[in-house]
């Protein structure tokens, strides 16, 4: 799959999402078909002022049924801002087993630009 098409699929779900800083993250097998999306969104019944929220990577590793090492992360902040994934759920990433982990890195002349996490 083309980096193109893959953050226009994040743009896409990070657009659902209700929060001020819209978030997606995309699980890409290694056949390049998308395995799971999720975005970051407030928890169902949460407190009116600090509502709990649902971080990207959560929501999309809770629609996967077990840990697996042929699956790729990439983490989307829309409008090209860099988004990295907190301690938490880089944890969480580990426990699954989740094999790289790529995240937007801010906008170089209007396009997106991608950066491997801990990495180049």
């Amino acid at each position: 799959m083309r980096i193109s098409v893959l953050i226009k699929i994040a743009d896409k779900v990070a657009s659902k999402s209700p929060c001020r800083y819209q978030v997606s993250c995309i699980l890409v097998d290694e056949n390049a078909s998308v395995v799971a999306t999720g975005y970051n969104h407030h928890a169902l019944n949460g407190r009116k002022m600090g509502r709990p929220t649902i971080h990207a990577e959560m929501d999309a590793l809770s629609k996967v049924r077990k840990p697996s090492r042929n699956l790729t992360a990439f983490i989307y902040r829309r409008k090209g801002k860099i988004i990295t994934p907190c301690k938490s759920c880089q944890s969480l990433l580990v426990a699954y087993q989740i094999r790289a982990v790529w995240h937007t890195a801010g906008k170089v002349e209007d396009k997106v630009t991608i950066k491997r996490n801990g990495g180049e």
